[in-house]
Formats: structure tokens, sequence, C-alpha cells
């Protein structure tokens, strides 16, 4: 195999994914509501136990979700991985549902609540979310490997004016923005415009509407175990925004 069919697997071959979909959900006495966790690609909803213990103890119920990131599309993804939760979340007494999702988990959430209308539906954080997609995406779509290694929905994710992500609709419901400050990766960064995280640049994470905007210092795959960004989450879904320390001002796109 030549050195230029390797470089876009090494760009973007990183962690493990879920071979089906599963759902863990933990409860609290505290109240009824539920925080829905989606992971991103190849990510596994065990990244952000130390989110779930934290939610708890502020008297959240949880449900993580893992799905098959590779396997399908955006839409079958988000059908069956969101649907199905939320019917779990309400056999278990919910009644405002939360959404804390990263990366690819940020567009399925998008283009799930964009096709259903949720009548208790509470504040949503997105991290690290690819709102604009990515250019990584559009730049080795001609490599077989790397398509086979995102699968469907990971090519989805493209930057492209006529790709999913751009047909999504601008968001009616209150959300906000963790993103990651820096990469690791310097080789995928030098096909990234501007400043990014390895994956996402800051720009395509900014999205009109947004209620707040907050950088942690962490990079794209763990930035959900961060002790910051668990503590924005946490002050967003309980307050409506970020605490203020190292905040950027929300600039959209």
């Amino acid at each position: 195999m030549k050195p230029i069919h390797i470089l876009p697997f090494c760009l973007l071959c990183v962690g493990c994914h879920s071979a089906s979909f599963h759902y863990s959900i933990a409860e609290t006495d505290l109240s009824d509501d539920f925080v829905i966790i989606l992971h991103g690609l190849r990510g596994k909803s065990s990244s952000f136990l130390k989110l779930e213990q934290a939610l708890l103890a502020q008297g959240y119920n949880v449900c993580r979700v893992d799905y098959p990131s590779t396997q399908y599309d955006v839409q079958t993804l988000a059908d069956r991985a969101i649907g199905e939760a939320i019917r779990r979340c309400e056999r278990a007494g919910s009644d405002t549902l939360y959404f804390v999702a990263h990366s690819l988990g940020a567009i399925l959430a998008r283009h799930f609540l964009q096709e259903n209308d949720l009548s208790r539906l509470g504040r949503i954080v997105f991290i690290c979310p690819p709102n604009h997609g990515t250019e990584l995406i559009d730049r080795f779509a001609w490599c077989r490997l790397f398509r086979k290694v995102n699968g469907p929905a990971g090519m989805q994710l493209s930057a492209s004016p006529d790709g999913l992500v751009a047909s999504l609709e601008i968001p009616d419901y209150p959300f906000a923005v963790v993103m990651s400050a820096r990469s690791i990766n310097p080789l995928a960064s030098a096909f990234i415009p501007g400043r990014d995280d390895g994956r996402v640049s800051m720009e395509s994470a900014k999205l009109t509407g947004m209620r707040d905007f907050v950088l942690v210092q962490a990079h794209h795959h763990n930035s959900m175990r961060k002790q910051e960004t668990i503590r924005q989450v946490i002050h967003l879904l309980e307050r409506g925004e970020f605490e203020r320390t190292d905040c950027i001002a929300p600039q959209v796109r």
C-alpha cells in the first residue's frame, strides 16, 4: 500500500466504536428529568461516565446511548438511537429531556429534533460539534479506506454546501456549544482552516442561535472527560448559560 493511501486512515482512525445499539440508564430519586448522552464517531458512551456521575449528583437521571456509528447513515442512527432512548426514558417516568451530544452525536440530535417535536425538551449542550461539517471529509473522500473507516454517517459530515449538515435547519430550541481549544494531531489540523481541535474547526462548531459558547483546554477526543467540560455542562443545564471564566463571546457564521 502506498503511503498516500495510509495518510487518510491515520488522520481519523482514533478510538473504537460500539457494534450495536445499547442504552444504559442510571436513575436518581431526586427528579424526573433525564439527560440523554450521545457519543461521536467511533466513540463509546463509557467516555461519559464522569459526566454521568456528576449529573446524578445534581439530581438528573441519565441515559447513555451506544450506537454503531460507522454502520449506518445519520438518518438511521438518529431515528434508532435517539428514538429508542426517548422511549426508554419515558417508560422510566421522564419529565423534561435534556441532551448532551459530542461531535457526530450533535448532528444526530439536530437531525432528530428537526424531524420530531418533543413537548418537554430542555436545554442541550453540543460538545465539539461539526455544525458546518469538517473539511477532512471532503479532502479525503476519494480514498476507499477513509470512507470505510468513517462509514456512511461519518462521510455525511462533509463541509460541502450541498451536504447533509448544511441542509439542517437552525435549531429553534435552547442549545449551547462547548468546544475544545487544542489539537494533538497537527497532521489532521493541516487540512482544517483556522483554529481547530484536530477534527473540527472553531468556526464550524459555532452556530446561529446558540445561547452560549465556551472553550475548554482539551482536544476533540478527551473533551467530554475534562472536569471543566463537566462543570460547564452542568452549569448550562441548570442556569441556561456557561460560567463566564475563559469564555468567548458567541460569534456565528
